[in-house]
């Protein structure tokens, strides 16, 4: 019984492997509706469930040698398909005009130590001064801040960096600039302005990865909804920076106020 699940699932992965290529490369890029297609309980329930006994079954003290390997491999073939998945809904969201900020008053500092403490990412240093405090949807900045750091751990080099501060906006106010820096190769130069797209591969031989491809364009479109934009560069010392500048005051058509908090009786 234990081997015929092992094959069924070895079978699930190879179809998570190829779905996830052929969304990614074919599909996606020409049917932007298809995220509203993928969030169909015809889809998410059996995924849910795949993902259920995937994470299960690794740890299945019976299973060794190849089996324990295929059951690795079934395991982190479910959770790039749910990626994707989850990566592609939120990406619909913005092609059909329906995303929206519910914007608080936050702790630049704060929101970025508690995006890195909850991944777990210890090694990631931080320069952000104390007090700095803008209206943001918490929930999007930390998507930004995520997808930026994960970017530089898996793309770039230690050791990576996250600093922000205010500049001049060219306006006469300020805005907020957050930079995340990594000490790796740099990104090529021809590839500077498509780094931002969806499911843009700096490398070419980099045809798959654990991210779903769209980290960086959610990232980017989370931050145009906030009346901002992120700019990705070289820096002079080595190393890709990337920078969410984000507008320390304006009207966003999108965003709603937070609901108050209820009062205590």
């Amino acid at each position: 019984m234990r081997a015929r699940l092992i094959v069924a699932f070895i079978v699930v992965a190879l179809l998570a492997a190829l779905a996830t290529a052929w969304v990614s490369d074919l599909i996606v890029p020409w049917y932007p509706w298809l995220g509203h297609l993928l969030s169909a309980p015809q889809l998410r329930t059996p995924l849910t469930a795949m993902t259920a006994v995937a994470d299960i079954l690794p740890g299945d003290p019976g299973l060794t040698g190849d089996v324990a390997a295929a059951a690795q491999l079934v395991s982190r073939e479910i959770r790039h398909l749910n990626r994707l998945v989850d990566d592609l809904i939120e990406i619909s969201r913005f092609d059909a005009g329906t995303a929206q900020l519910v914007t608080d008053d936050t702790d630049v500092a704060t929101a970025v130590t508690a995006c890195l403490r909850t991944r777990g990412w210890a090694e990631v240093a931080t320069d952000i001064p104390a007090g700095l405090t803008l209206r943001l949807d918490r929930r999007r900045f930390d998507v930004i801040i995520a997808n930026l750091v994960g970017n530089a751990l898996g793309h770039g080099g230690p050791p990576v960096t996250v600093t922000a501060g205010l500049q001049p906006d060219g306006h006469g106010g300020q805005q907020l600039a957050v930079a995340v820096r990594d000490h790796g190769p740099g990104l090529p130069p021809a590839a500077i302005p498509q780094v931002l797209d969806r499911f843009y591969k700096a490398d070419s031989a980099r045809a798959r990865s654990e991210g779903s491809g769209l980290g960086l364009a959610i990232a980017s479109e989370n931050a145009r909804l906030h009346g901002g934009r992120i700019e990705a560069a070289n820096h002079p010392d080595a190393g890709a920076v990337f920078t969410a500048i984000l507008p320390m005051t304006g009207h966003h058509p999108a965003a709603l106020a937070a609901p108050a908090e209820p009062a205590r009786l």
